[in-house]
Formats: structure tokens, C-alpha cells, sequence
């Protein structure tokens, strides 16, 4: 005598739909390994460093201060305390986001789709850099 079989046993089984193209996760291709993905962070420690150099800052950050010795903290002209004081924010920055920016520069993952991102981001490295630069221009030029 034969068993019955149960009568989900001859039903096909349904095939689980796809998930949506947002969730895939593209699977990396031979090619798509950037070669070049620690230019951008080297180019950019590398401008850190040039930029960095401590007699370079010494003369910025003391000129300017110089720029304030004529005047105390009560009396002297917006125009001079402004970009002092961004100066200063930006100047004691470069010590925690130049560094955090470039190790994320770097922990990116070496793929081409994260280039620009690598980019941006070696970009942020200099931007402490260039706000000292340009408080300094806007207090040579608005100062007293």
C-alpha cells in the first residue's frame, strides 16, 4: 500500500520576488578598483604639511595679533576683531579635521564610485588652511 501524499507536495514553490534596486548591492567588477585612490589624501597632506609649517603660522597668527596690540579687547574695530577671532577657530580646527578628514580619505573603500567622495574630502583637509589664509587677506584689508 502506498502513503497519500500530502497535497502541498506536488505545488511548484513561488519564486521570492527580487528586492528592490535600491537595496542591491552592486557586486564589485574586475575593473572597478581605483588605482589612484590615495592621490587625492597624499595631494592633500602634502599641501597640510607646506601649509602647516610652524615658523609660516607663527608669523600669520603673531602678525595679526600685532595688528590688535594698538587697541584693547573693548575698543577695537569689528574690522579687526572679526577675522581675528575666525582666524584663531580655524587655526586650532586644522588639528582635529585636517587629520579626520584625510584617515576617512583614506578608509574609503578603493572603488571608483567613491572617488569624488575622496576628493571632497581631501578638500575639506585644506579648508582650515585656506580660512586662516583668507581671514588673514580680510584683516589686512578691513582692519584699522
Amino acid at each position: 500500500m502506498t502513503t497519500p501524499q500530502p497535497a502541498t507536495a506536488n505545488r511548484t514553490p513561488t519564486p521570492t520576488p527580487a528586492p528592490p534596486r535600491a537595496w542591491r548591492v552592486p557586486a564589485p567588477q574586475p575593473g572597478d578598483r581605483d588605482g589612484n585612490a590615495c592621490v587625492p589624501a597624499a595631494a592633500a597632506a602634502a599641501a597640510a604639511v607646506a601649509f602647516v609649517t610652524h615658523v609660516f603660522w607663527v608669523l600669520v597668527v603673531g602678525f595679526s595679533a600685532m595688528a590688535a596690540d594698538g587697541c584693547g579687547p573693548d575698543d577695537c574695530a569689528a574690522g579687526v576683531v572679526g577675522p581675528l577671532t575666525v582666524m584663531y577657530v580655524a587655526y586650532y580646527a586644522i588639528y582635529v579635521v585636517t587629520p579626520l578628514a584625510l584617515v576617512a580619505s583614506l578608509v574609503l573603500p578603493w572603488r571608483r564610485r567613491w572617488r569624488r567622495t575622496r576628493v571632497r574630502l581631501a578638500f575639506l583637509a585644506l579648508l582650515p588652511h585656506a580660512v586662516v589664509v583668507a581671514s588673514l587677506a580680510a584683516l589686512l584689508v578691513f582692519g584699522d
